[in-house]
């Protein structure tokens, strides 16, 4: 990003992505003009990809989550089976990764046997994939890395 000015303006956007242009100008202390052409500028950069609701999964009926940790073994799975694992009811995120696995999976389901039904009818099946190791999640945290 340019400068804080930047920064302020995505550290807004991303507490409230419903923020006017006149309320984010008045915020960051700008223009409204500028703050238009800021946004405008960091939309185009690829800064902000969009702009969106956060969603507690466990309140829309999807209190069961897991971290999937797959290996596709001394075979190559293909370049598709990101893709592939996206399209797994329930699946939230995929992460390929480098080390000793391939890929990190978040599921959100609704039953714990829901979770199961697709962790061994559905991930485990997948042509490419080698084993998979499941880790529920008790309670998660994060933190902004621009702060605040």
């Amino acid at each position: 990003m340019r400068d804080e000015i930047d920064r302020a303006i995505v550290r807004a956007l991303r507490r409230d992505a419903r923020l006017s242009i006149r309320a984010l100008a008045e915020e960051v202390h700008v223009s409204r003009s500028s703050a238009h052409e800021r946004v405008r500028r960091l939309v185009e950069r690829g800064v902000i990809q969009g702009f969106s609701a956060q969603i507690d999964v466990a309140a829309a009926g999807f209190p069961v989550r897991a971290l999937l940790v797959v290996d596709t073994g001394a075979t190559a799975a293909g370049a598709d089976l990101a893709d592939r694992l996206l399209e797994v009811p329930f699946v939230t995120r995929v992460h390929t990764i480098a080390g000793d696995v391939d890929y990190v999976v978040e599921i959100a389901a609704p039953t714990h046997d829901e979770l199961s039904n697709t962790v061994l009818k559905r991930v485990l099946r997948m042509p490419g994939v080698a084993s998979v190791r499941t880790h529920l999640i008790i309670d998660d945290r994060s933190r902004d890395p621009l702060g605040d």
